[in-house]
């Protein structure tokens, strides 16, 4: 099923530059480093869900330019259960970058477990099927990130802490911080991307074998590992096989509003509110889903026994606006009478590669307790989370017009 996964990644996202997958803890700055490296300016982020992909060109201190296709993995609902995701999304990249905070020594531990987790399923995929690129022959860039606050780790500290996890691997350890205060040039990126992108040309032009069709031979099954939520791979691997045989979009809709769909599902509803979204924009869109999931709700022998609940439809629709919002393929906006330009009703599969999170069902959890989401006021008006507030588009929207970074 990984191969499927391959094949789409490569189809709706080809690349002839570096593939550089950025990963790290939570709110360890690597979004906003994505997009330092993007505009060459600081924006407000949000924890992200999903993943950012942008085609960036970081100078180095040797004069060059490394382009690459960064993919910047979410981990704004925690890292726990993205562990094989990672590694189905690491296995075509030519690099990771792993960012640390390198203010918030507490966590260090945690991120360099992490780091090593995902490391040993790569060495696992490895030694399960040697036609993958093992896990020691990717390059490993570390960011000390936030290197310029007084309260920083010091840099030598951070290399013997992660001494032991990157052994034996092509990987360094380098300092580095995003301010409006200092030039880039001061940034310590220069120096990291000018190691990063040696390392992998060195990979490149390696003599034991073509590198680039060894990251493409990713054929085998992941292996199990017992201690991660191996439940929303299987679901997101299902949902990405699925899509290639449904319906087409105009059928679909069709369909839905002859209350006659295939099935009724959470795949189903996440498809009704992508489709609908992209076909008629945010708000004559959203009024759609409202009226056409409690119609259908009420017409079809499909949903019997289901009854329509306000507030989770509003949590879904707004997460996939969300989504759609963070393609690579953005348009400036979605809110057009004739919605998004780029971004098409049957784009869905490129969609679910961007925001695998969407398979999880039970994502609501993270911003509503069961007692508020399953209370009689949610089901018949629309309620505010009592965890954390809904992700929002202020951030995204605050990047809609890049400049060239000097």
């Amino acid at each position: 099923m990984s191969s499927i996964l391959r094949i789409l990644k490569e189809r709706f996202y080809p690349s002839q530059e570096y593939k550089v997958t950025f990963l790290g803890l939570p709110f360890s700055g690597k979004t906003t480093l994505l997009y330092y490296l993007k505009s060459g300016e600081i924006f407000q982020t949000i924890p992200t869900i999903g993943f950012n992909v942008e085609t960036v060109e970081a100078p180095t201190s040797s004069g060059k330019s490394l382009k690459m296709q960064a993919w910047d993995i979410g981990t704004g609902c925690g890292i726990t259960y993205l562990y094989g995701l990672i590694r189905v999304y690491l296995a075509s990249s030519d690099a990771l970058v792993w960012v640390v905070d390198s203010t918030d020594e507490p966590y260090l531990p945690e991120s360099i477990e992490s780091l090593q987790r995902i490391l040993s399923l790569l060495d696992s995929d490895y030694t399960t099927n040697q036609e993958v690129l093992p896990a020691k022959k990717i390059p490993i860039l570390i960011l000390a990130n936030k290197s310029d606050r007084r309260d920083k780790i010091p840099l030598d500290k951070i290399r013997i802490a992660f001494s032991k996890v990157i052994s034996g691997r092509l990987a360094a350890v380098y300092s580095s911080s995003c301010t409006k205060q200092e030039p880039f040039s001061a940034s310590g990126l220069p120096e990291a991307f000018d190691w990063l992108l040696f390392a992998m040309d060195i990979i490149k032009s390696s003599p034991s074998g073509n590198v680039q069709l060894q990251l493409q031979s990713l054929v085998s099954p992941p292996v199990r590992d017992p201690n991660s939520d191996s439940s929303i791979l299987e679901k997101f691997e299902s949902w990405v096989a699925r899509v290639e045989a449904d319906i087409e979009a105009e059928e679909f809709v069709e369909r839905f509003n002859s209350f006659t769909l295939p099935s009724w599902d959470h795949y189903t509803h996440i498809r009704i509110a992508y489709v609908l979204l992209t076909k008629y924009g945010r708000q004559e869109g959203k009024d759609l889903i409202f009226k056409g999931l409690e119609a259908y709700i009420s017409a079809s022998p499909q949903t019997k026994g289901r009854s329509f609940h306000v507030t989770m439809t509003y949590f879904w629709v707004q997460i996939v606006h969300f989504g759609i919002r963070n393609m690579p393929s953005l348009p400036n906006s979605i809110d057009s009478a004739t919605g998004p330009q780029s971004v098409s009703p049957s784009d869905f599969a490129d969609f679910l590669l961007v925001n695998p999170h969407v398979a999880d069902g039970n994502l609501w959890s993270d911003y509503y307790s069961k007692g508020e989401m399953m209370s009689p006021k949610a089901k018949t008006e629309m309620v505010l989370p009592d965890k954390k507030p809904l992700p929002n588009l202020v951030a995204r929207d605050a990047i809609v017009k890049f400049k060239p970074l000097k």
